[in-house]
């Protein structure tokens, strides 16, 4: 975690899978094509994401989306890509799954501006880069060392302290 996923269709157990204090707002995302951003567990609820918007809900099903590296509200360069799109700087308006294609889409916003137009990801490029670590990522064992193979032995005799004279 985190992770991103979908809701395309309302879960079967009505509303007991959402805490109490988020109904409205789950009633207000889901079901939809939004891209939701997982957080956390907290041993009974998932923490979950979209933009300002937290819920949090129990464990039912969803569709996992990969590769979503950007968030609604980040702002993000259009790039030209030849004159095709109206480069710029723009902020991320809504991120959704195109289920037919399997493709995340962005929408794009500037001021109170908003494209109707969907855009890849390879048309943006986020203006800030987040540097994540991921714990037990890297795992570094410390090299082995075995002295009775590494190192020949020096006989020195019997040594002696100079206050013992």
């Amino acid at each position: 975690m985190p992770d991103c996923g979908v809701y395309l269709h309302w879960p079967a157990e009505g509303e007991s899978w959402i805490h109490p204090e988020d109904v409205a707002t789950v009633r207000q995302l889901i079901p939809s094509r939004r891209v939701l951003r997982r957080l956390h567990w907290d041993g009974r609820y998932y923490q979950l994401q979209y933009g300002r918007h937290r819920m949090r809900v129990r464990p039912t099903l969803w569709t996992r989306v990969e590769g979503v590296d950007l968030e609604v509200g980040e702002q993000v360069e259009l790039l030209s890509k030849m004159g095709k799109n109206d480069a710029g700087i723009y902020r991320i308006a809504e991120i959704a799954f195109l289920p037919q294609v399997q493709q995340v889409v962005y929408y794009l916003q500037r001021g109170d501006l908003r494209m109707n137009h969907p855009f890849r990801r390879e048309d943006l490029r986020p203006l800030h880069v987040r540097h994540r670590l991921r714990s037990d990522f890297y795992k570094f064992e410390p090299p082995g060392f075995d002295r009775s193979a590494d190192i020949e032995l020096l006989d020195v005799g019997d040594l002696e302290a100079d206050d013992e004279r």
